[in-house]
């Protein structure tokens, strides 16, 4: 499949206010260069188009981006999901997107690439990376059958003892099916502590309706780790990425 089909709508409208500083933390620099720099080089390297979802009150800290990126706003912080939403019209323009969080500089052209292949591959409505993850972090939990399907993802916060210790974590890199964002984002319930709209909550609802999911499963977990704060970053500087 030609890749000027694909589209990545890269997340950035998140306050980021644990990274104590004055930019949006997409922005923070991660090995001399900002983190979303890493993420858009790494889709355009695959020919990839990239949409930026943005807080409109920080558009000018994004400027850089302007000539090879489509901006979209998201004014109000409500989720991952709602981010998503406000894509959606140039999420119709293409049949297979891409949905990464802007906070992992470290995913790679490479992985990028093989997504696409396993998703071509198995004929998939929804392709995710996972990792066996040797550090507690607290991304969502993928869920298993005893042969190894995939029977949803679980945010931990509302994950049981049982499931707070599967070490197969899933980081919220996604590529889709554009059919399938049209078809069940708004499906997903907003969150009752705080009403937002998880897009990690949209592998359920394919997995109920026997959707095809198709799991890259990548050795280095540390590539997958969004960074937060400033010690997350120091962290990632000092960890072996090969």
């Amino acid at each position: 499949m030609k890749t000027n089909n694909v589209l990545a709508v890269v997340l950035a409208a998140g306050r980021g206010s644990r990274m104590k500083v004055d930019i949006p933390k997409q922005l923070v620099e991660v090995r001399m260069r900002p983190i979303l720099t890493w993420i858009v080089d790494d889709f355009k390297s695959n020919s990839i188009d990239v949409a930026l979802v943005i807080n409109p009150d920080e558009e000018n800290h994004f400027k850089d981006f302007k000539d090879i990126a489509h901006f979209v706003y998201q004014a109000v912080p409500k989720g991952t999901g709602h981010a998503l939403i406000q894509a959606l019209e140039i999420i119709k323009q293409y049949e297979l997107v891409y949905v990464f969080v802007g906070d992992s500089p470290f995913v790679g052209q490479s992985t990028i690439k093989k997504m696409l292949e396993a998703h071509i591959k198995d004929s998939a409505d929804c392709t995710i990376v996972s990792s066996d993850f040797k550090k507690s972090f607290p991304y969502a939990r993928v869920l298993r059958s005893d042969n190894g399907r995939v029977l949803g993802c679980i945010e931990e916060k509302n994950a049981n003892t049982f499931q707070k210790n599967i070490k197969e974590l899933f980081c919220s890199h996604y590529l889709f099916n554009s059919s399938i964002i049209q078809k069940y984002i708004f499906k997903i319930d907003p969150d009752s502590d705080n009403q937002e709209i998880y897009l990690t909550d949209i592998i359920n609802l394919l997995v109920q309706d026997r959707k095809k999911i198709s799991v890259l499963k990548v050795d280095n977990w540390r590539r997958l780790v969004g960074l937060n704060t400033k010690e997350d970053v120091d962290w990632i500087e000092s960890q072996d990425l090969s």
